[in-house]
């Protein structure tokens, strides 16, 4: 993975935040993925990577049971 700028990986992640979690306000999707850079282990991950990963347990928790 190419070297991101702090800029660049919160602006992807903000971007694949509103690709998976519409529901919620562009500008609150900035500030999660400022929080999200501000984890380390995320931040070592590409970006969409790192959404995934943040988004699993709240999405799956939401999926309807089978």
């Amino acid at each position: 993975m190419q070297h991101l700028s702090e800029s660049e990986w919160v602006a992807i992640a903000a971007h694949r935040l509103h690709y998976r979690w519409r529901s919620i306000n562009p500008g609150q999707l900035d500030e999660v993925a400022a929080e999200l850079w501000k984890d380390a282990q995320l931040r070592e991950l590409e970006p969409v990577r790192a959404v995934d990963a943040w988004l699993t347990p709240i999405l799956t928790a939401g999926a309807p049971k089978q």
